[in-house]
């Protein structure tokens, strides 16, 4: 999976984890359930995460490897990190790690 899907990706998990966690929130304020939001948050970042990963990967045609296995656990991760960080700070951090590697790859 390229970095530009990673990205796109993100956004899009980030988007429909904080709809959804916004709407889920909004039913179970009526009742009298007891729930972490940030709970909710992670659990919700990663299944959609996962559901994106697949969706792209049927896209595409991808046969599933070892390697992107991994990215899609990254993906995982970094959904996870931005329902409970941010958007911003993930996205700050991607960009610095390809700077790092395109510096190295000059020298």
């Amino acid at each position: 999976m390229p970095i530009s899907f990673l990205t796109t990706a993100l956004l899009i998990v980030s988007v429909i984890t904080n709809l959804t966690v916004e709407g889920i929130k909004k039913l179970l304020d009526g009742t009298k359930v007891k729930y972490s939001s940030n709970v909710l948050a992670a659990i919700l970042s990663v299944l959609i995460a996962c559901a994106v990963s697949v969706i792209y990967l049927i896209m595409t045609d991808t046969v599933f490897t070892m390697k992107i296995g991994v990215e899609i656990v990254v993906l995982m991760y970094l959904g996870f990190l931005i329902s409970t960080v941010g958007y911003d700070k993930v996205i700050q951090m991607l960009k610095q790690i390809q700077s790092v590697k395109e510096e190295t790859k000059n020298e």
